[in-house]
Order: structure tokens, then sequence, then C-alpha cells
């Protein structure tokens, strides 16, 4: 989650925020919509030193890394003693991993591919799918319409583009 984009919206900066995960109202003040059509379906991962740890439960006492503002990593580590809520986000997360200054991290497959995937030794576990939409403030909730069919063309022309680079 882009707690900028959270913010711009709160604040009436922008009026709309295309491909945020589910939930992402919480972050909000302000009213907001989700679009009807979903964006996306992303995986949350765990990543790991390759060994011991195959899911969320099998974690103890190591500390993992979070992304500051990211819900849904908060419900799922809700018991877990050792969170570290980084605010600079999954590229900060990785440094720390890489230089032992946390056990693990939990983000989802995107932002973990492109700041630079797995590190040697490593493995991402997956924990859960995460559904992302497009979000519109609720005072332009008769421009929902087309907003949706916005997201519904950008869909269609993935899809397209996809399939010529076969």
């Amino acid at each position: 989650m882009n707690l900028n984009s959270a913010q711009a919206l709160s604040h009436g900066e922008i009026d709309g925020v295309f491909a945020e995960l589910e939930g992402f109202q919480q972050n909000v003040d302000r009213p907001i919509l989700r679009g009807n059509i979903r964006v996306g379906l992303v995986n949350g991962r765990l990543v790991v030193r390759s060994g011991k740890i195959s899911r969320i439960s099998d974690l103890t006492d190591e500390s993992v890394g979070v992304w500051l503002g990211s819900d849904w990593s908060d419900v799922l580590l809700a018991d877990h003693p050792k969170v570290v809520r980084v605010p600079r986000g999954p590229e900060m997360m990785q440094k720390m991993l890489r230089y032992g200054r946390l056990d693990a991290i939990l983000l989802d497959n995107y932002s973990l591919s492109v700041t630079g995937g797995v590190p040697d030794g490593f493995q991402a576990v997956p924990v859960m799918s995460l559904s992302v939409y497009s979000w519109l403030a609720a005072d332009h909730a008769d421009l929902l319409p087309a907003f949706d069919k916005g997201t519904e063309l950008f869909l269609q022309t993935i899809i397209e583009w996809r399939q010529k680079g076969k």
C-alpha cells in the first residue's frame, strides 16, 4: 500500500487511485469507493532463509519486516512477537534482510519482483492472495461507471499486449 496515495486522497490532492489492495479505504480520511472491476490478484509472500519455514505458523522468534501501513501483513502477524514496521517499504526491507537485520520479510509478489526478487539463500513462501482494485473519491460516485470502464479497457489492453508477445 502506498501511504502517499492515501494521504493525497485524504487531503483532496487527487480524486482516485489505480491499483491498491483491498482494505486501502481504511487508510484514507475521506469517503472513497472501490471500483467494481478487480485490477488483479497478487500473492503475499513470506521471504525466509531456505529450509525450515514453510508457512506463517512456523515462525517462532524471527524478526519479520513488514511495510509500515500494510494492513494485510499486520493481520497475518497479529500474534507474532517480533514485527518490524519498515517505513521505506520493500526496497529497505530487502536491504535489511540481506544485511541480517531481519530474519524474514512479508510483502506482495509485485513488490518482491521490482526490488530484485528473492535473494540467494532465501525462499518465497506464498501466504495469501491479495485483491487489487481502483479507488475513487465518493464525491465523484457518478463517475464510477466510467472509472470501471477505464479499468476494464486497461485490462483488455494488457491481455492483448501479452497475447502479441507470445
